[in-house]
């Protein structure tokens, strides 16, 4: 499907959902059974928005070619993860969602008499534990908010960015804070949580390695919003 039309098109089938299953679900009064079970599984897929808190060096001259700018451009990626769930309390829950991220950022580099682009690809293997914390249930709603601090480790070949150097290197794992909110939307047998989720890195994740000008770059730490569909 063309990414436009999805963006289109996706939230239309999103609200359509939410509001079929407001439709099939019975009053449960002030709880509804699935909040009763101790544990229970799910699905989540997403969209990331991903950049990074950059601190850079600029006019320093490498090999007499001197660097005047560095601009940092983000791009958009796909999560998708299983949902482990423990209720701890009608309105208290730990989840372990392990998730892989496909995330890009694009750099342009602005050099005194040209441009050359560079770029960060990584696809993290993420393991998040967050406790989420639930308002009461009222007419098949909840809304919550989740904190908690995420490892990552990146899959991503170190072998193709020594040969590439269009390609930045950065370190294999990373340590996040993550905070979010949602809505917990109920059917009779399914429960569908749009989430919107943030993570902010705590790591300098650039390695100044295989690439020119390798010490324009101080600090590179992931910020990632994150647009999610919880299903349970």
């Amino acid at each position: 499907m063309n990414k436009r039309l999805f963006f289109r098109i996706g939230p239309l089938l999103l609200v359509g959902c939410c509001m079929s299953l407001q439709a099939v679900a019975q009053s449960y009064g002030n709880n509804h059974p699935f909040d009763l079970k101790k544990f229970n599984l799910g699905l989540l897929m997403g969209v990331t928005y991903n950049t990074y808190n950059v601190k850079e060096q600029i006019n320093i001259v490498d090999n007499g070619v001197l660097l005047q700018n560095i601009q940092l451009v983000p791009r958009y990626g796909l999560n998708f993860g299983i949902i482990t769930n423990m209720n701890l309390h009608k309105q208290v829950s730990m989840r372990f969602i392990p998730q892989v991220s496909l995330e890009e950022r694009d750099f342009t580099y602005y050099f005194a008499d040209s441009t050359v682009n560079r770029k960060i690809e990584a696809s993290y293997l993420n393991f998040p534990v967050t406790f989420q914390f639930k308002t009461g249930y009222y007419r098949a709603m909840r809304t919550y908010v989740v904190a908690g601090a995420q490892y990552g480790v990146n899959l991503a070949s170190n072998k193709r960015v020594r040969n590439d150097k269009n390609l930045l290197k950065i370190s294999n794992q990373d340590l996040s804070l993550v905070f979010g909110f949602g809505f917990n939307i109920y059917g009779d047998r399914i429960k569908l949580s749009p989430e919107i989720r943030y993570s902010l890195g705590l790591l300098n994740l650039y390695e100044p390695q295989f690439t020119s000008h390798a010490n324009a770059i101080e600090l590179l730490s992931s910020q990632v919003l994150s647009i999610n569909v919880n299903f349970e």
